[in-house]
C-alpha cells in the first residue's frame, strides 16, 4: 500500500503550480525597473494561471465537503487530508501562488493605467478581487494595503478581512465603471475567458461582488450594508452571469500546456495516472437517493457501478476499484478551467432573492441553477429531476424558510462537485450546510470537526514574523473567517 502525506501533496502542488516562479518576497523583483513585458501579454499568462486555483489548490475541500475520498490504493496516516490536522506548511504553496499571481495583476494595471488603456486595468481589477477572496476565504486578514510593494515593502502589515472585503467591492464597482468606457477595448487574444468581451467581464464582476455579499449573511446587522452594495449592482444594468466564466489559454496534449484538472488525472501521453482522488460514497449516495443523472457525469462507473470511498477509511477499494472522475467533469485534454459557473451565478441570485435583496422568482433562479449544471455536465433530464416531490431535489417541495435554503444551498453543492469546492467549503463553514456533510473516520484525526481554516504559512513566519506573530495564535479548528457566524 502507497503512503502519501499532506507534505508531499503540497511539494508536489508547489512544483506544478509554481515552477521556478519568484516568492511573495523575491528580493530580485524590482517592480520599477523596465520591461518588455505589456500588460497584454502579462494578463493573458496571469488569467491562466488563476486557472489553476478553484480545483488544484482545493483537493483537501473537495476532501472535507464530501466531493473526493483518497482510494485505498494509499495509506490512512496523521499527515493526509482525513485527519485535519495541519503544520504551517499547509497553505504555504496556496499562499506563494496567489501573491504571486497578485504581483502579475497588480503590473497590469500600474502598465495600463500609465498608458490609460482602461480595459486592461479593469481586468486586473477583478482578477485581483478574484485572488484576494480566496486569500481572506482561507486565512481570514492578509497583507492587502501593503501587500505588492516590491522591495519598498518587504514588511506588510495584515489588514482586516472585513475590511478588505469592503475594498474588494468598491474595486469592483470601480472596474465596472472601466469596462462602460467607449475606449476601454482589449485584444481578444489576451483576454482568455471573454475575448475581449466588456459586457461578459461586467457580468462577471458583479457575480463575483454578489458572491462576496452572500458569504457576509450571517453577520449580525449586515444587512443594510448587503441590500445598499446589491442596488449598486443593479443600478450598473451589466446583470449576472448566464453562461460560464472560465480560462483557456490554448490547452493542449503537451507538457505543461494540458488543463489542469485533466493533467492530475492524465499524462501527456494520454496514460491515467489519477490513482490518488478518488468519488466520495456520501456524494454518490446522495446522487443516487435522488435520482441524479449528474452523479455518473461527475464520477466514472467500475464494472457498471459507482463504487465510492470514505474519507479516513482503511478499507476503501484500491485505485483501480473505485470510481474516478467522470466525463462531464473530466472532458477532455483543452477543456476551460472554470473561475465562476452559470450554475453559481444562478444560485447566488436564488439565495439572494430568497433573502429578499434581489427582486425575481426564487423557483425560477433555482431551476435555472440546476439546469445551468445539468448542461455543464453533459446531462439530460434537469425538469424532470428538479420536478420530483423531494425537498432535496425541488424548491417548491420545501415547506418552510430552513428548507427552503437547504435546498438552495444542496443543489449549489451538486453544482460545484469537482467545479469550485471553496465555495462548498465556504458555504458549509457559513450554513452548515448541507448540515449531512461526513466527518472523517481516519483514527488520526486531531479533532472530529472539519477545519475552519487554513494556518498562516511557514513563508510569512519566516520572512513577514512580526507582523504575522501580531494575528495571535491561530486554531485551524476553533479560529474562523469574518463572515463565519
Amino acid at each position: 500500500m502507497k503512503k502519501i502525506t499532506i507534505i508531499t501533496l503540497i511539494s508536489i502542488s508547489i512544483f506544478a503550480l509554481n515552477g521556478c516562479k519568484k516568492d511573495y518576497f523575491d528580493l530580485s523583483a524590482n517592480p520599477n525597473a523596465s520591461s518588455t513585458a505589456t500588460p497584454a501579454l502579462v494578463l493573458t499568462n496571469a488569467m491562466a494561471t488563476t486557472g489553476t486555483f478553484p480545483i488544484l489548490n482545493f483537493t483537501f475541500a473537495s476532501g472535507w465537503v464530501g466531493y473526493w475520498s483518497p482510494s485505498g490504493s494509499y495509506a490512512v496516516s496523521a499527515t493526509d487530508v482525513a485527519s485535519y490536522q495541519q503544520t504551517t506548511a499547509f497553505g504555504d504553496g496556496l499562499w506563494r501562488s496567489v501573491y504571486d499571481n497578485l504581483e502579475d495583476y497588480a503590473f497590469v494595471e500600474s502598465e495600463a493605467t500609465k498608458t490609460g488603456a482602461s480595459f486592461y486595468v479593469a481586468c486586473a481589477k477583478v482578477m485581483k478581487v478574484y485572488d484576494y477572496q480566496i486569500l481572506v476565504d482561507v486565512f481570514n486578514n492578509v497583507p492587502y494595503t501593503e501587500a505588492l510593494k516590491g522591495t519598498s515593502n518587504l514588511l506588510p502589515k495584515y489588514d482586516n478581512g472585513q475590511l478588505i472585503y469592503e475594498d474588494l467591492t468598491k474595486q469592483l464597482d470601480a472596474a465596472v465603471v472601466l469596462f462602460q468606457r467607449s475606449d476601454a477595448i482589449g485584444a481578444p487574444e489576451s483576454d482568455i475567458m471573454f475575448a475581449g468581451d466588456n459586457s461578459q467581464w461586467i457580468k462577471f464582476a458583479n457575480t463575483l461582488k454578489l458572491r462576496l455579499l452572500i458569504h457576509q449573511t450571517q453577520i449580525s446587522g449586515r444587512s443594510t450594508y448587503i441590500q445598499t452594495e446589491i442596488n449598486k449592482i443593479i443600478a450598473n444594468g451589466g446583470g449576472f452571469l448566464t453562461t460560464d466564466a472560465g480560462v483557456n489559454p490554448g490547452y493542449s496534449a503537451s507538457t505543461g500546456k494540458q488543463n489542469p484538472f485533466w493533467s492530475l488525472n492524465y499524462n501527456t501521453a494520454g496514460t491515467y495516472v489519477g490513482d490518488y482522488w478518488k468519488a466520495s460514497k456520501y456524494a454518490i449516495d446522495f446522487g443516487n437517493s435522488t435520482n441524479d443523472p449528474r452523479t455518473e457525469r461527475i464520477y466514472s462507473r467500475i464494472g457498471g457501478n459507482l463504487v465510492g470511498g470514505k474519507l479516513g477509511s482503511t478499507n476503501n477499494p484500491v485505485g483501480s476499484a473505485i470510481s474516478g472522475f467522470g466525463p462531464g467533469v473530466l472532458k477532455s485534454v483543452a477543456q476551460p478551467s472554470l473561475l465562476i459557473s452559470a450554475a453559481e451565478s444562478y444560485f447566488l441570485q436564488a439565495e439572494a432573492t430568497f433573502r429578499t435583496f434581489l427582486p425575481g422568482n426564487v423557483q425560477t433562479l433555482f431551476n435555472s441553477g440546476v439546469q445551468a449544471s445539468f448542461d455543464y455536465l453533459g446531462a439530460s433530464g434537469a425538469v424532470a429531476y428538479y420536478s420530483q416531490a423531494n425537498k432535496n431535489t425541488n424548491y417548491a417541495a420545501a415547506t418552510n424558510p430552513a428548507e427552503q435554503l437547504a435546498v438552495i444551498i444542496r443543489q449549489k453543492w451538486v453544482a460545484n462537485n469537482t467545479v469550485m469546492p471553496l465555495e462548498a467549503f465556504n458555504d458549509y463553514r457559513r450554513l452548515g450546510l448541507p448540515s449531512d456533510i461526513p466527518l472523517s473516520v481516519s483514527t488520526f484525526v486531531d479533532v472530529r470537526t472539519i477545519p475552519t481554516r487554513y494556518l498562516y504559512p511557514t513563508v510569512e513566519y519566516s520572512t513577514n514574523a512580526a507582523n504575522v506573530a501580531a494575528q495571535g495564535t491561530i486554531n485551524h479548528h476553533t479560529s474562523k473567517i469574518f463572515w463565519m457566524p
